[in-house]
């Protein structure tokens, strides 16, 4: 008899944990929508990641791509602005440094190539960030260091914090790798300033200096990423927020080419699409 009890109490401990699991997972999916981008996206293959931060909703596009890694390219902009700043390189979006055309020689297509014909002159963080500026870039990952900037990396946590590849290129097709989601995760932790051990200072100012295009109904901010990774194939980013009358909108996005002529201004395009789809501007 005592058996048989033991074992109905057994049943009973296992029935209420499975339905406590069932109840977590209800709670997780109703704060998770899945949607279908196919025939925006089409004939891409792609991602999209949108946190409503009034509500704590998650909306995504495909959410096995989501989850997948990949080289952040140049979105790691916005991640190396923030550490120069905590370190002390960079004392605000004004810190300036001077092309060397000895240094970075410009390749031909430079001179007739969006935003590459920018890219021949000093820059500061706001206008290199504008206009994407690699060398820039590379210049302040050197000056950052890598002791700095493994100890920073790892404290946001990025993708899968690996800068192995080199200080001055583990963000470009390098070791760095990065999901969709993570990207999200960064992007709101950054615009809440809550980022654990960088300055309410340097969360802003990087903040301010991700704004793309301010109109009377909404603020976009955020940062494009492009790359050829692989043979035949290129890798597009754009991740940031969108600042409306009715809240803030985190997003993350990638796609998928065959060619950087492909890609063009796509990435922006794409975005802006899926943000009137979803009755977040207008």
């Amino acid at each position: 008899m005592k058996q048989i009890n033991m074992k109905s109490n057994l049943i009973i401990l296992i029935s209420l944990f499975s339905f406590q699991l069932f109840a977590q997972d209800l709670k997780v999916n109703k704060d998770v929508q899945l949607i279908d981008l196919d025939e925006l996206f089409n004939p891409f293959n792609g991602s999209f990641i949108l946190f409503d931060l009034q509500t704590d909703k998650k909306i995504i596009y495909n959410d096995s791509l989501a989850t997948e890694r990949y080289s952040p390219c140049s979105t790691f902009k916005i991640t190396n602005s923030l550490i120069s700043l905590e370190v002390g390189v960079a004392k605000d979006e004004n810190y300036m440094i001077e092309y060397d055309s000895v240094k970075v020689p410009p390749k031909p297509w430079w001179f007739t190539t969006e935003p590459m014909k920018h890219w021949m002159q000093d820059h500061t963080m706001q206008t290199a960030i504008k206009y994407s500026v690699v060398w820039y870039y590379q210049e302040l990952a050197r000056r950052i260091g890598e002791k700095d900037m493994i100890r920073l990396l790892k404290q946001i946590d990025y993708g899968n914090n690996d800068i192995s590849s080199g200080i001055d290129n583990f963000w470009l097709c390098g070791s760095l790798q990065v999901s969709a989601m993570e990207q999200a995760d960064f992007i709101k932790k950054l615009y809440n300033t809550e980022l654990s051990g960088f300055s309410r200072h340097s969360q802003e100012t990087v903040q301010k200096i991700m704004l793309y295009e301010s109109t009377d109904k909404y603020k976009l901010y955020g940062k494009t990423g492009g790359g050829d990774c692989w043979d035949n194939k290129v890798i597009g980013w754009y991740v940031g927020f969108v600042e409306t009358k009715s809240g803030t909108y985190v997003f993350a996005m990638n796609m998928f080419v065959e060619s950087f002529k492909e890609l063009g201004d796509k990435r922006i395009e794409m975005t802006k699409k899926i943000l009137k789809n979803l009755e977040i501007i207008e």
